[in-house]
């Protein structure tokens, strides 16, 4: 009788013939996201199923595990363990649990716990600690699983935040997503981590036939679209995020289910200037699912897209917005005088990364909208105290102007925007900065061309001869950029940092390093 391979070990013995030489535990556990525990106790079924095929597992001791095998052979086993005939299906705990998740927010009927266990393969009582996780994570969502005898287990909750939950599950943000069965990218749009199992358990098999529907490619290709009718554009990650919501949303309403919103905002949002490019979305979007969209659905696009983080303000949105003018005014007065320094006033890169932060944070406040918490996780350390504490000022100063409490989050976006904004308008209290540049005149006034330019807060460059280096002028220097390794008792001198003439990208993260 052959012995049940599972996709665990499947996986393993895949990697050991891909890399083709020995490969440890800890190693095969890192690329597989399991333990070193988990990679042992699975290498003896490993072992077994070879041993069915006439082949051995070497087991080298302090090395790895390694298939001595020619070529043909080689491609002969990777060929056989890809058939499916053989192999049982052993789901991660997070993976069960998110698509368990998954097969919940996307059923219309209450089902029973008997067909739970059936498509899951697992025990009832396995399945009821699942969905205790599961119920713990809609509570947070603002929905409930209602498990009732004689009715079932339904999920109940506004359509709103069913999507949303949706989205969360499928970005990979949920306490159970260590193990994220789903990836999303710009080429190939939303990606199942277990297709190529489907059809060796009937939980993976309906959750990928539900993803396979969700068309999120056309959906990016839609955002860019937007994006030129905007005059402007979002930033990569929220192109991404804009484009799983439409896709979420188109599939909803081909389902009969649509989004519900009370008048008032309806009729604020349709007076808006983001209300025809929602629509345009909307209406190739229903076009091309063959389905008809309702005004609140409409209003689902034109709240999602206000939302969105962009690289730059769309033209005239402060206009439109005059709250958020006044606010920009205020918020620059109030940093230029927190940090003494009077041109940061008028810092038009802050005065953009500010608003490209807090009008699409006020708006997901407003509208109760989830953004991906990894996409906008940006900190500094502790010891940045000023720009901590005039990020909060501002925080307050947002909530004076808009009522809407910033999170924790976005405020150490504001401490990351201030620490560059400090770093580009400081006065550097440099009196001697040396250039050491031994390949010739030409060579040291292209590097200080450069400087000048990436660096205007520099301004006293002096060009020394390398000839002419002394350990006193090494010691009066505030800052000493050379192109050529120094002498070896300099090496570890942190004043010293050693550039490309072209300065490159990394000597310049280098010197704002220094500066910062």
């Amino acid at each position: 009788m052959m012995v049940t391979f599972t996709t665990r070990q499947r996986e393993i013995l895949k990697i050991i013939l891909d890399v083709n030489r020995p490969i440890g535990s800890v190693e095969l556990a890192k690329l597989l996201r399991i333990t070193p525990r988990q990679v042992n106790y699975s290498m003896k079924g490993v072992k077994v199923w070879l041993k069915q095929q006439g082949k051995d597992l070497n087991v080298l001791p302090g090395v790895g595990f390694a298939v001595d095998l020619t070529a043909d052979q080689m491609h002969a086993l990777s060929q056989k363990i890809n058939i499916h005939s053989d192999v049982q299906i052993i789901l991660s705990v997070s993976q069960r649990q998110q698509l368990l998740a998954l097969f919940l927010l996307t059923r219309t009927e209450p089902c029973i716990l008997a067909q739970l266990e059936q498509i899951s393969h697992v025990s009832r009582m396995t399945i009821l600690k699942d969905l205790d996780e599961v119920d713990h994570w809609l509570q947070s969502q603002e929905m409930s699983l209602i498990r009732k005898p004689h009715f079932g287990i339904l999920v109940s909750g506004a359509e709103h935040d069913c999507q949303q939950a949706l989205a969360e599950l499928l970005w990979g943000e949920t306490p159970f997503s260590d193990d994220p069965v789903t990836e999303i990218t710009h080429s190939e749009g939303l990606k199942f981590n277990l297709q190529g199992d489907a059809r060796l358990l009937s939980l993976v098999g309906t959750i990928n036939h539900y993803l396979s529907s969700l068309h999120m490619r056309r959906a990016i290709s839609l955002v860019a679209k937007a994006e030129e009718q905007l005059g402007g554009r979002f930033t990569d990650d929220a192109v991404l995020h804009l484009a799983l919501i439409f896709t979420i949303l188109t599939n909803r309403i081909q389902s009969g289910r649509h989004l519900d919103l009370e008048d008032k905002r309806l009729t604020s949002l349709q007076s808006t200037k983001m209300w025809p490019i929602a629509s345009y979305v909307a209406g190739r979007l229903g076009r091309e699912a063959n389905c008809v969209w309702k005004p609140a659905d409409v209003a689902g696009i034109a709240m999602e897209m206000m939302a969105a983080p962009r690289n730059d303000a769309f033209p005239g949105e402060l206009e439109r917005e005059s709250d958020f003018s006044a606010l920009s005014e205020r918020l620059m007065d109030h940093i230029s005088q927190a940090f003494g320094i009077s041109k940061l006033k008028d810092d038009r890169t802050l005065q953009n990364g500010l608003l490209n932060n807090i009008v699409p944070a006020c708006f997901r406040q407003r509208f109760n909208l989830w953004f991906p918490v990894a996409l906008n996780n940006a900190s500094l350390p502790e010891k940045y105290e000023k720009e901590h504490v005039v990020a909060r000022e501002v925080s307050r100063l947002v909530y004076e102007f808009t009522g809407v409490n910033l999170p924790q989050s976005e405020i150490n976006n504001l401490v990351v925007l201030l620490r560059a904004a400090f770093i580009r308008n400081r006065a550097y209290r440099f009196d001697r900065v040396i250039v050491i540049c031994p390949s010739g005149m030409a060579t040291a006034q292209l590097l200080v061309a450069r400087l000048h330019a990436r660096f205007p807060n520099l301004s006293n460059l002096e060009v020394i001869s390398l000839r002419d280096l002394t350990p006193a002028l090494i010691s009066s220097a505030d800052l000493i950029l050379t192109t050529v390794p120094l002498a070896r008792q300099y090496a570890n001198n942190p004043k010293i940092i050693q550039v490309h003439p072209l300065l490159m990208p990394e000597d310049i993260e280098s010197i704002t390093q220094f500066l910062s």
